[in-house]
C-alpha cells in the first residue's frame, strides 16, 4: 500500500539527491531551504519520490522534488501533492514530466500560474529610451548594496526565492558586471537591473527586473536594449534570455525584438494568474 509520512528535509536527502541527479553534498544547500518534507513509498520498500517546501516571498511555497519514473510515479506524485496540500494551501511546483506529471498536478487542484522560459535569437538593436527621471549604469560602477537592493525587484515574481546578500554574491560573481546594467530613480534608488554573461558570440541575459510600482514604464525595456547594445559592442551576435514569471506582455515584447521561444516550463499552483 502506497503512503506518504512526514520527514525533516534531511532525511529525505538521498531520495532528492536521486530525483536531480545529484550528489547529496550538491543537494545539500537546497534541501537546508526547505521548511518541511515528505516521502512517499510502498509499504517498507525504496522511496518512490519526496517533496519539500521552500519559502518564497510573494507565493506561498515552491514544490521541489518529485516522484521518480515507473508505472507508480503518478500515483505517488499525487499523494505527495496532497499531503503537502493537506497543510500548506498556497503551493507551486514546475510541470517538468519526469518529476511531476501534469496529469498528477492537476489531479491535485493545481492550475497554471507562471512560466519559466528561455528565449533566443540574434542580438537585438534600437534604440535605449530610458524614461525621464531614471539613469542607467554599468554594474560595475554601482555598489554592492546598490546591487543588493535592486535584486529586489524580482522577489515579487513567481518563480523567485528570497533574496539574500550570499545569493546575490553569487549572482555576482558569475556574471560581467561591464555588460549588466543598474537603473536608478531621481531619488538616487536603485529601482530595477539586469545581468549579463557573455561566452564568445553568445551573450547570456538574465530578464530585466524593476520595482513592481514601474512595471509599464518602459523601465524594463530600457534596460534589456541597453545591456543588448553593451553586449553587442563586446562581440555578441546570439543571445539567450531566461525568465522566471515575466508576464504574456512581457513576453510578447521580448518575441517582437525577434527572439524566439527555446524552452517553456509551466508552473502549475493554487493561485490562478496569467502567464
Amino acid at each position: 500500500m502506497m503512503r506518504t509520512r512526514p520527514v525533516s528535509p534531511l532525511a529525505a536527502l538521498p531520495t532528492f539527491a536521486q530525483l536531480y541527479s545529484s550528489t547529496e553534498l550538491e543537494m545539500l544547500p537546497t534541501t537546508e531551504q526547505m521548511t518541511s518534507a515528505w516521502l512517499v513509498g510502498i509499504d517498507d520498500e525504496a522511496p518512490l519520490g519526496a517533496l519539500g517546501l521552500r519559502s518564497t516571498p510573494a507565493h506561498g511555497l515552491e514544490v521541489m522534488g518529485g516522484a521518480l519514473p515507473g508505472p507508480d510515479q503518478t500515483q505517488a506524485a499525487l499523494a505527495l501533492l496532497q499531503a503537502a496540500l493537506g497543510t500548506e494551501p498556497r503551493l507551486y511546483a514546475y510541470a517538468e514530466e519526469h518529476l511531476w506529471p501534469i496529469s498528477a498536478l492537476e489531479a491535485a487542484g493545481l492550475r497554471p500560474v507562471g512560466a519559466y522560459s528561455r528565449l533566443s535569437g540574434p542580438v537585438p538593436g534600437g534604440e535605449v529610451m530610458v524614461p525621464d527621471g531614471f539613469q542607467l549604469v554599468p554594474m560595475s560602477e554601482a555598489s554592492a548594496e546598490d546591487i543588493l537592493a535592486a535584486q529586489h525587484a524580482y522577489e515579487h515574481r513567481i518563480g523567485h526565492t528570497h533574496v539574500t546578500p550570499e545569493a546575490v554574491q553569487l549572482i555576482t560573481e558569475r556574471n560581467d558586471l561591464a555588460l549588466s546594467r543598474l537603473a536608478y530613480d531621481a531619488s538616487g534608488e536603485a529601482v530595477g537591473l539586469c545581468w549579463a554573461q557573455l561566452y564568445g558570440g553568445l551573450a547570456a541575459i538574465d530578464s530585466p527586473a524593476v520595482r513592481p510600482d514601474l512595471a509599464g514604464s518602459g523601465l524594463r525595456e530600457a534596460l534589456l536594449l541597453s545591456v543588448c547594445a553593451a553586449v553587442a559592442q563586446a562581440g555578441a551576435v546570439h543571445m539567450t534570455l531566461e525568465s522566471w514569471g515575466d508576464t504574456e506582455p512581457e513576453r510578447a515584447h521580448d518575441l517582437a525584438l525577434g527572439l524566439g521561444i527555446e524552452e517553456l516550463n509551466v508552473m502549475y499552483g493554487t493561485e490562478a494568474t496569467t502567464i
